[in-house]
C-alpha cells in the first residue's frame, strides 16, 4: 500500500520520538481507522454516531481529537493559539499536516502525546464512565514527555511551508483521460466525472446524486462505475486513463485478485468492462489535480440532481477547466 496523497505526512511521523504506542496511534489517526462512533455507525446499522462526551450529532475523528469541548479545552489550557484549533478541516490528517508546517519535531511529539491522551480520556468515559478535567488530561500528557512545550520556532517544522500545488496533467497522445470524484453526506452521495483529450478539451462529463448512506470507498467505487458507463455511452473506445484521488480504490484494483469483499467484486466488474476500450487503467493523482471532477460532484450533491453534458460544459467549472490546461 502506497503513501497516497499524504505521503509526506507518513514519512514525517517516523521521525517522531514518541513512545511506540503513540506512533501507532498517529498512524491510525492518519488512516482514519480509530473506532469513533461515526466510523462504527457505517458498519453497524442503528448505532448512535453522536459524540458521547458533548452530545454533538456526529463524532468524527476530527471532532473527537480537536472540536469536542473537552479536547479543545486540553489544547487550549496551555496557550495553543486559536489559529491551530479553530480552522475548519474536512479530515483530521489535513489538520495535522497544517500543524506539521508550523511545528518542529519536538512540538509535534508533544501534540501527538496530548491527542493520544485525549483519545484515552474519550475511551475511559465510554467504557468506565470516568470523567476527567482538561487539566488532568494535559498533566498526564506532559508527564510522558520531559520538558513538554508547545512550539520551538528555533527549529525547522516537520513539513515545508512551501506547498507546491500540482494541476491536472494532459494525457499522452491518443489517450483519453477520465477524472472522477465523489462526495459523501449523512444519507446521500454526489459523484462527478469529466472526460478530456490530449489537448485538455472537454469531451463530456456529468454526475449524479443518490440517496442512501455510503462509505467514502463505496462512493468512489460508484463514481468509477458511472465513469465507465459514461465513456461507453459516448462510444469512446480509445486508450483510456481513469484518474482518482482516492488511493484506496487504486490499491483495491491492484489487489483485486485476492479481494473477496463486495467492493472487490464491483471493482472486478469494472476491470472486466475495460475490455470495451483499446486499453484502460486506473491511476491515482493528487487532489489538486482532480479539481474539475470535484467541482462537478459538489454541484450534483448540492443541487441533488443528475446531469450529463458534452463539450458544452457548465459555466461553473469553466475557470477550473481553463486553469488545468493553461
Amino acid at each position: 500500500m502506497g503513501y497516497g496523497p499524504h505521503r509526506f505526512f507518513w514519512k514525517a511521523i517516523w521521525k517522531l520520538d514518541t513512545l511506540p504506542k503513540i506512533r501507532v496511534f498517529t498512524w491510525r489517526v492518519g488512516h482514519e481507522i480509530l473506532p469513533t462512533n461515526c466510523k462504527i455507525a457505517t458498519i453497524r446499522q442503528g448505532f448512535d454516531k453522536g459524540c458521547p462526551r458533548c452530545g454533538a450529532e456526529t463524532e468524527t475523528l476530527l471532532h473527537a481529537l480537536k472540536d469536542c469541548p473537552t479536547s479543545r479545552a486540553v489544547l487550549s489550557i496551555r496557550g495553543w493559539s486559536r489559529i491551530f484549533i479553530s480552522k475548519n478541516y474536512d479530515r483530521c490528517i489535513d489538520w495535522l499536516e497544517d500543524l506539521m508546517r508550523v511545528l518542529d519535531k519536538r512540538a509535534m511529539d508533544d501534540l501527538m502525546t496530548t491527542l493520544w491522551n485525549c483519545w484515552n480520556n474519550r475511551n475511559n468515559y465510554i467504557l468506565r464512565g470516568k470523567k476527567e478535567e482538561a487539566k488532568q488530561i494535559w498533566e498526564r500528557a506532559s508527564n510522558l514527555n520531559r520538558e513538554f512545550r508547545i512550539c520551538n520556532m528555533m527549529n525547522e517544522p516537520l513539513l515545508s511551508q512551501n506547498i507546491v500545488v500540482k494541476r491536472w496533467k494532459k494525457p499522452p497522445k491518443d489517450v483519453i483521460k477520465i477524472n472522477f470524484d465523489a462526495t459523501v453526506g449523512e444519507n446521500s452521495t454526489g459523484y462527478g466525472m469529466v472526460i478530456r483529450d490530449e489537448d485538455g478539451f472537454v469531451l463530456g462529463g456529468g454526475g449524479g446524486f443518490k440517496e442512501g448512506r455510503r462509505s467514502v470507498e463505496q462512493a468512489e467505487c460508484m463514481a468509477f462505475e458511472e465513469s465507465i458507463k459514461l465513456a461507453c455511452s459516448l462510444n469512446i473506445k480509445d486508450h483510456v486513463l481513469f484518474e482518482t484521488d482516492h488511493v484506496g480504490l487504486v490499491n483495491r484494483l491492484n489487489n483485486s485478485a485476492n479481494d473477496i469483499t463486495t467492493i472487490g467484486a464491483r471493482i472486478k466488474d469494472c476491470t472486466a468492462a475495460f475490455n470495451f476500450f483499446k486499453s484502460a487503467s486506473l491511476i491515482w493523482t493528487e487532489r489538486s489535480c482532480n479539481t474539475v471532477a470535484h467541482l462537478v460532484c459538489k454541484k450534483m450533491y448540492s443541487e441533488a440532481k443528475n446531469c450529463l453534458f458534452g463539450m458544452d460544459y457548465p459555466s461553473e467549472i469553466h475557470d477550473a477547466v481553463i486553469s488545468d490546461v493553461s
